[in-house]
Formats: structure tokens, sequence, C-alpha cells
């Protein structure tokens, strides 16, 4: 990973042995340029491979190991896999939010085997869905497991995209589950899905195959009560807990359209503000179709005086017990460290290692250098968090001696000189300021502001450390 991120060359080393070193890719030269491809963006994460690696070696090596197609991208993302549940070694239990995103390719020829994506006419790319694992206390440890897919251009009804993302839902939780079973043991798993996941196979597996997992709702579905519908019986249901939330702002785009040839776009701004929720709880028997009844627990987290459209209103399945408040909040702590994946996608797609700008040629090529970026992107989102929740760490735990100096330099803080004593936090939030951070109102630096400045403090940390050779 970044040097930044574990302290010092050898640390990079390090971390990238740990994490690709058991690589079963059958040959071990194989495994040794996949380390030393992953120490290298670690030191200069980058989108292509021509601004990751500095040598014209390094490059013709990474590039001939990325196309190789005797190197699996299965294996590869299966060692990073067992990287990250040796971190949940001690850990009682650990919070596992699943989301996909789609990244979208240059594919001018058509010739790299991508499929569509999105919305737009002609965008290609791949589909990815990933289980992300989050310590109890927030901090970021790794990626569980991934699917990668092509969704392919038939528009048949056999080929429908939601069938698709269902079954690929169920087989990275089956999956996941089976690695957290084998490797660790001893450690929980708390699933946390978004609304895109809030269907009827999911809900059937958590169940039948009792998994610690919790759904936020996207519908209001029958219930097999007097009340009749979801949203109605849980929201007469006995308050359980009251708590206040922080609600970051926001601004982001709400409509876009043309008019007389002009586009015209609705942004909905959402301010800071600390939201009054209450919490009700509620075992209800859900109906999924005709012939099926499904018992879980519902859990309602809405917030208080604010009209239908602007308020907070979560509305969780969940199969984690609501007998005590401790459990009930142990669920709605637990949904809020789903938000984790969605920075994890910004910090990979357009933070830190802005993986679209690939030009590789082909998706198997694409999809193994999608996977060493995203697990630099998940150890960039390890160092900000840390900092948050341990920001008296010294910095020189974090950072190396170039990287400090490089960070003094191109900050220029006031009455500082090198050898003063530095904090994480500290240090983290000079690097917030040279990514452009502006507004400490609004929350602590996150890691895609924190990997712009990193983007600035690399390439100088580096040519000090080679002034230094000559």
């Amino acid at each position: 990973m970044l040097a930044a991120v574990c302290g010092g060359m050898h640390d990079v080393e390090r971390w990238a042995a740990d994490e690709f070193g058991d690589a079963e890719l059958g040959d071990r030269r194989r495994t040794q340029r996949l380390v030393k491809l992953a120490t290298e963006v670690a030191r200069t994460p980058a989108g292509t491979v021509t601004q990751a690696c500095h040598t014209t070696a390094s490059r013709e090596g990474a590039f001939r190991w990325l196309e190789n197609s005797a190197v699996r991208h299965e294996a590869v993302l299966s060692a990073t896999t067992r990287a990250t549940l040796r971190r949940c070694a001690g850990l009682r239990r650990v919070h596992v939010p699943l989301d996909g995103t789609a990244l979208t390719l240059t594919d001018k020829k058509r010739s790299k085997g991508l499929g569509p994506v999105g919305q737009t006419d002609g965008a290609h790319g791949v589909h990815v869905m990933t289980a992300f694992v989050v310590s109890s206390e927030g901090t970021p440890l790794g990626i569980a497991g991934q699917r990668t897919w092509v969704r392919k251009a038939s528009k048949a009804k056999s080929d429908s995209p939601v069938k698709s993302e269902t079954d690929h839902w169920l087989k990275l939780l089956l999956k996941t589950h089976r690695e957290f079973e084998e490797q660790s043991p001893d450690c929980e798993a708390f699933y946390q899905l978004d609304r895109g996941a809030d269907c009827a196979p999911v809900l059937l597996l958590a169940v039948k195959a009792d998994l610690l997992l919790t759904v936020r709702a996207a519908h209001d579905r029958k219930v097999d009560t007097e009340a009749g519908r979801l949203w109605k019986e849980v929201s007469v249901a006995p308050k359980k807990a009251a708590f206040r939330l922080k609600i970051r702002a926001r601004t982001r785009l709400r409509k876009r359209r043309r008019i007389d040839g002009r586009r015209i776009e609705w942004r909905i701004d959402r301010r800071e503000r600390t939201a009054k929720v209450d919490v009700r709880a509620i075992r209800v028997p859900l109906l999924l179709n005709q012939r099926t009844r499904l018992e879980m627990n519902a859990v309602l987290v809405r917030e208080r005086g604010r009209s239908k459209n602007d308020r907070v209103e979560w509305m969780l399945l969940t199969t984690h017990s609501i007998k005590t408040r401790a459990g009930i909040m142990a669920i709605v702590d637990g949904y809020v460290h789903r938000w984790r994946i969605e920075e994890l996608h910004r910090t990979w797609k357009r933070g830190l290692c802005r993986v679209e700008d690939t030009q590789l040629r082909s998706v198997h090529a694409i999809c193994k250098w999608a996977t060493i970026l995203a697990a630099v992107a998940s150890r960039a989102m390890h160092l900000t968090y840390l900092a948050r929740r341990e920001p008296d760490r010294p910095a020189q735990n974090e950072l190396n001696a170039y990287e400090l100096k490089a960070l003094v330099a191109l900050r220029e803080p006031k009455n500082f000189r090198l050898g003063d004593p530095l904090t994480l936090a500290k240090a983290v939030r000079w690097l917030a300021d040279l990514g452009g951070y502006m507004n400490p109102h609004q929350g602590p630096p996150g890691p895609t502001v924190v990997g712009r400045g990193l983007d600035y403090v690399l390439p100088a940390a580096r040519a000090l450390e080679n002034l230094d050779k000559m």
C-alpha cells in the first residue's frame, strides 16, 4: 500500500507481501511479480500502469503479467481476501457491507470484452459487487469478497439486469460467509445491505442460512397482520430508543433536462444538522408472495419534526435480535457502517486510485488491475479512519522521513520544523488541506480528499529519496 499508510518503504513491501504473497498463480515468479506490482502501485497510486510504474522494465513486466491469461483473477482476489480475514483474527464481530458499482471504461473499438453499464447509450465497462470488512469501531480492514461480471447487450427477459444482480447478491453472500466460517470462525460477520438487496431471495437466504444480516427495505411489503403493510405496522410499534444523529451537508444532482437546447440542472442541498430520531422495533410476518410467509425483525429509524421528503428514515429488516435496547442500537450502528463501502467506491474510482482511467486491452487484465487498486484504496481508508480513532498516534509511525519532509515542504505550516512532534491526526489534516479540504464544520476529512493530498506528497517524497541516492 501507500508508504504513507503504514510507514516506510519496508512497510510497503511488507504490506504487499502480506496482501498478495500467498497468491496461487501456478508459478512462484508470477506471485513475485504481483507483489512487486502491488508495491509500486502502493507507492504511487494511479489508474494506469504507466503512471504507477516508473521504469520501462517494470511497466513491461506489469503489462505482461496483467495480460497473461494463465494468471487468474480469482487467484489474485483470493489472496487479498485471505489477508483481510487474517486481520479479523481476535475480533468478536465485524461489519460487512455489500454493494455494487459499475466501472465505466474506454473501449472505442469494442474489442476489450466489456458490456453496457449505466443509463447512458454507448457506455461500456464491468459491474462489480464487493463485500467490505469494517471493524466494530468503523475502521476498514479490507475486502472479503468480490464478484465481477460483464452484462450482456441482449434485452431478452431472461437477461434481466435485476435478476442477474440478485444472483450476484446471493452468490457473494454465500461465498463470503463460507470464507468467514473456514478462515475466521471465531469472528462474527454482520452483513449490511442497502435497498438494492431488498428482494425475496436475499431475505429467504438470510433466514435459512442463519446469516446475521440487515437489509434496508425498499418496498412497503404486505404483512400478515391487521395493518396489512410494513410501514404501517412498524410505525405504531412501541418506541424502543431515541438518539441524536449528525447529518453531514451534501449537495447532489437531482434532475437534468434539456430545454430549448440548454441543459438545465436542479440540485438538492442538504445542510449539516443534528437530527433527533426515534427507533421503533417489532417482529413482523412478511408476505413475500402468495405462498411464502417469512418472519423477520423490523427496525424503523425516523427523524422527528421534519416533512416526509426531508427527514431521515430507515426501515431495516434484520435477523439480529431486538429483545434489548442494546441489540436494537447494534442494528442501527451496524447499518451506519454501510456507508464505508460507498467511500471505498469513491476512493477506488474517483479519488486516490482512479481505476476507470485504465487503458488495458482485455477484461481479464482490467479485473486483475482493479482488484489490486481496490486493495490500495482500502488501505488508504484505513489510514483515514485510524487517524480519527487514534489521533494522538505519532505520525512517524505511519509516514517515513521523506514523506514527512515532503508534507512539511508542501504544506508550509507556521511555527513547525522537521523533528517537532507531529500527531497522525494533524498529518492527515495537512494531507487533506493539500487535497482541497476547506470546511471542517462538515466533519473530518474523508479518504477522497486525503488521497488527493497524497497525490502531491508521494511523488515529492520519491524525488527527495532519489536525490539522497545520487
